[in-house]
């Protein structure tokens, strides 16, 4: 086994546990965590069998399998703060229509009680 393998799996291992620790003190939601455990289960595939990638990898003009594995995490990483940005301006949106509402039903109010 090769130390870049034995650091893919130490990495998957440290990096499994955070994500069960925050499951279990309700920091990370369910729905959140599949998408972080693939990460680790994808680093446990490669370090077990880095054949196949190896090839790609070279096939692609990489020197190294690790340059190749930083390349694609980081690009995996672009891509869930993209669809993270995704999901907070959704919230965002809900947040500012959900202020506007709850301020109309106080004017409301307001305006009811007055009336009375």
């Amino acid at each position: 086994m090769t130390s870049l393998q034995i650091e893919m799996t130490v990495a998957a291992i440290i990096l499994f546990l955070i994500i069960i620790i925050g499951l279990a003190k309700n920091s990370l939601s369910i729905r959140s965590s599949i998408t972080w455990l693939l990460l680790p289960i994808a680093f446990i595939i490669i370090a077990i069998f880095p054949g196949p990638l190896e090839s790609f990898a070279h096939w692609l003009g990489f020197e190294t399998l690790s340059n190749f594995i930083f390349l694609v995490v980081i690009a995996i990483l672009i891509l869930i703060c993209f669809f993270l940005t995704i999901i907070l301006s959704r919230q965002q949106n809900k947040i500012t229509k959900l202020i506007q509402e709850v301020s109309i039903l106080k004017h409301d109010k307001k305006n009811n009680e007055k009336q009375k």
